[in-house]
């Protein structure tokens, strides 16, 4: 049996929406040596995303049906989502808590992209995470290892912060190569209608 793929579907940013964020995060606590050594775990501008559906372990027998509704998905969008990178928060998980820019603009359009995203996959029979959408754009992983000063002043800013409008190009399926690397590699896209 071939071995599985680790696959999301996400929607990147254009760069003049990374580059503007990444100004606001180059000053931001987590980018910053931490006292201890310890590694507060940014995330890379290159590597940031909005996931649409995180597929997880998936067969390479289910690429093809994958890319169909990914397809579909994209040819029945009217209009791809109007969207700002904007605010902030923290997700509370122990060592796994993570830090995330949020997003303002489309989100109604962005909400019925994912579920015509996934009812195209149920119907395909490809898993993915079923838990509730909250689209977000993962910035650093520190877990409990930002003191709570730091984590103050750093969801302070994300919170004050409002990037550039854009508009999401495209659905993009991804393989994560973690944990070989933390890197991720394109394996499919579906423009979205402009």
């Amino acid at each position: 049996m071939p071995p599985t793929q680790r696959l999301f579907v996400a929607v990147y940013p254009p760069a003049p929406a990374i580059t503007d964020l990444a100004g606001l995060v180059s000053r931001l606590a987590f980018t910053r040596p931490h006292p201890e050594g310890l590694s507060l775990r940014p995330v890379p501008p290159e590597q940031w995303h909005v996931t649409v559906a995180f597929l997880g372990e998936l067969d390479p027998a289910q690429l093809d049906t994958t890319i169909a509704a990914m397809s579909a998905t994209a040819a029945a969008t009217p209009r791809a989502p109007r969207l700002r990178l904007s605010g902030g928060g923290r997700f509370p998980n122990g060592r796994a808590a993570a830090i995330w820019a949020g997003l303002h603009g489309d989100l109604d359009e962005l909400h019925e992209l994912a579920n015509r995203l996934r009812g195209a996959l149920t119907d395909g029979h490809v898993p993915f995470d079923p838990r509730p959408y909250q689209p977000h754009l993962t910035l650093a992983r520190p877990g409990d290892r930002l003191g709570a000063d730091e984590l103050r002043e750093v969801l302070d800013q994300l919170s004050a912060y409002a990037g550039p409008v854009w508009a999401a190009p495209a659905l993009v399926l991804m393989r994560s190569d973690h944990p070989v690397s933390n890197h991720y590699t394109e394996v499919f896209k579906a423009p979205l209608p402009d």
